[in-house]
């Protein structure tokens, strides 16, 4: 008989879960609603019909219910980082980030006990977004409970330096490379970032020079020379540690290169009073 009872309840979840794909399909908000709360009567531990019930809350616009199955989910023990990622597939499956969006930051103004959960989902979705002003302000958000977590500042540095603020993220690569010293990703970047700075700078004296109709040697070498000696040490240290977690003939040949680079003025067509 129990064994009767309980294939009774497992097929009428079955229809029911036909039904709410149906209605979701077409849109049918209202109605996938009310088969979802059916749903959960007869599962409360089965994540699908919280996430369904979330999306179609937020496509009603209706906060109370939002607020309702998110608590309904924690009675219930759902794992919230289940539920989070259940309603990301589905979005992601109708192309309706939007909807994934507004949803978190509902949920996380209404219910402020979970809001890093939710600050972390949307760190990711506007990391991923390349929405570069959303993600520093959550990752400002999180950092102040969490100021340590390099994973927060790593996501930040990215925004930063797609924002082309260059100065600010190098300091956090910097930061963060101090405490995850293998950091590949941040080695590489900042490796070819120095690069880039150095030449930028030593063929800017050496453009000077040539323009300068009376350049005085010795200033355009310390000028060079500066370069040569606070500079290039850090990024050639960068690139043999890019080299010995990767090696390539590129990074041997960039450190051979730099490490050759000396003090030298370049050839002027004018011929300057030397002092």
């Amino acid at each position: 008989m129990l064994v009767a009872v309980v294939s009774a309840g497992a097929t009428s979840y079955e229809r029911l879960t036909s039904r709410m794909n149906d209605h979701f399909d077409h849109a049918e908000w209202s109605e996938v609603l009310a088969t979802s709360s059916q749903m959960v009567n007869l599962r409360p531990s089965d994540v699908v019909p919280y996430s369904t019930a979330l999306i179609a809350a937020q496509f009603l616009k209706d906060v109370p219910a939002e607020n309702h199955y998110l608590e309904l989910s924690q009675r219930n023990r759902v794992h919230i980082d289940s539920l989070l990622q259940q309603v990301y597939v589905r979005t992601k499956l109708i192309h309706n980030a939007q909807v994934y969006e507004g949803l978190l930051l509902n949920l996380k103004n209404n219910n402020r006990w979970l809001s890093r959960v939710f600050n972390i989902y949307l760190l990711d979705f506007y990391a991923f977004a390349r929405k570069t002003d959303e993600t520093i302000a959550i990752a400002d958000e999180l950092l102040e409970v969490t100021p340590n977590s390099l994973r927060f500042k790593k996501i930040k540095a990215d925004a930063l330096f797609y924002q082309g603020r260059h100065e600010e993220a190098v300091a956090l690569y910097e930061e963060v490379l101090r405490s995850d010293a293998n950091n590949n990703e941040i080695i590489t970047l900042l490796g070819a970032y120095y690069v880039a700075q150095d030449d930028k700078l030593l063929n800017a004296v050496d453009s000077a020079y040539l323009k300068d109709e009376q350049p005085i040697d010795s200033v355009y070498i310390a000028r060079k020379r500066e370069v040569i000696d606070t500079r290039l040490p850090r990024t050639i240290e960068l690139l043999k540690r890019a080299y010995e977690i990767c090696p390539s003939e590129h990074l041997k040949n960039e450190i051979a290169r730099l490490q050759a680079i000396r003090p030298l003025l370049p050839q002027s067509t004018i011929a300057p009073k030397r002092k």
